[in-house]
C-alpha cells in the first residue's frame, strides 16, 4: 500500500513539474517577443463582472506600449505615461490630474497588465482550446504574496505567441476580463504627452 501511495506521489509531482516546465516555455516565449517590439498597439475588450453585486460592465479600449511609456484610452478616461509624469483624464468632468510617476505604485497599471506573467508569479498549465479556428494555450497565474488578486488566467494564441485574453480574479468575487481585439507592433505612434489645447475648458488639476 504504501509503495502504491509513493508511486502515485511520484507521478504526480512528475505531471506537476511537467505543466510548470510547458507553462515556463510559453511565458518565456511570449515575454521573448514582447520585448523584441519596439512600441505595441492593443485594442481589446473590457469586461467586469461581480455576480454578487450585480455588476456587469463592458467598454472598448486601446492601449499603446513604448518600454515604461503607455496611453490608454476607454470610454471614461484615458491615462498617459512618459515615465516621469501621469495624466489621468476624466471624460465626463472634463478634467485632467497630473500625478509624478510612482512604479511602486504601480501593480496594475496598464504598462505592465500585458506583462504581468513576467514576475511575482506561480504559474501552472491549464491545457488548450480552440476558439474561431485559434489554438489557445491556457496558463493559470497564483500570486506568490496574497494581494488582491486570487488567479490571473492567460491564453495565448499559439500560432502568433500573442495574447489573446487576460482573466483577473479578485478577493471580492470581482472577475476581470481584457479581450485582445486587435494588435500591431513597431508602428508610427504619437508622443506621450497630454495636450490641453486638445481639450477645450479641461480643468487641470496638478498634484505634482
Amino acid at each position: 500500500m504504501t509503495k502504491s501511495l509513493t508511486t502515485i506521489l511520484i507521478a504526480f509531482s512528475t505531471t506537476i513539474f511537467a505543466q510548470e516546465q510547458v507553462a515556463k516555455d510559453v511565458l518565456d516565449k511570449l515575454s521573448t517577443i514582447t520585448k523584441s517590439y519596439k512600441n505595441m498597439t492593443i485594442g481589446f475588450d473590457f469586461i467586469f463582472e461581480n455576480k454578487n453585486q450585480n455588476i456587469n460592465e463592458k467598454q472598448k479600449g486601446t492601449l499603446i506600449l513604448q518600454k515604461e511609456m503607455f496611453r490608454l484610452e476607454m470610454e471614461e478616461q484615458i491615462i498617459i505615461n512618459d515615465g516621469e509624469s501621469q495624466w489621468i483624464y476624466l471624460t465626463d468632468m472634463n478634467e485632467v490630474q497630473i500625478m509624478e510617476h510612482d512604479p511602486e505604485e504601480q501593480m496594475m497599471s496598464p504598462n505592465k497588465l500585458f506583462t504581468i506573467y513576467e514576475e511575482g508569479y506561480k504559474y501552472n498549465y491549464v491545457g488548450t482550446e480552440s476558439e474561431k479556428g485559434k489554438r489557445l494555450q491556457i496558463i493559470d497565474l497564483f500570486p506568490k504574496e496574497s494581494g488582491a488578486f486570487m488567479k490571473v488566467t492567460l491564453a495565448v494564441d499559439a500560432a502568433k505567441n500573442q495574447l489573446h485574453k487576460i482573466t483577473i480574479l479578485d478577493k471580492n468575487g470581482g472577475t476581470y476580463s481584457y479581450l485582445v481585439s486587435s494588435f500591431e507592433s513597431n508602428t508610427k505612434i504619437a508622443s506621450f504627452t497630454f495636450n490641453t489645447d486638445d481639450y477645450k475648458g479641461v480643468e487641470v488639476i496638478d498634484l505634482r
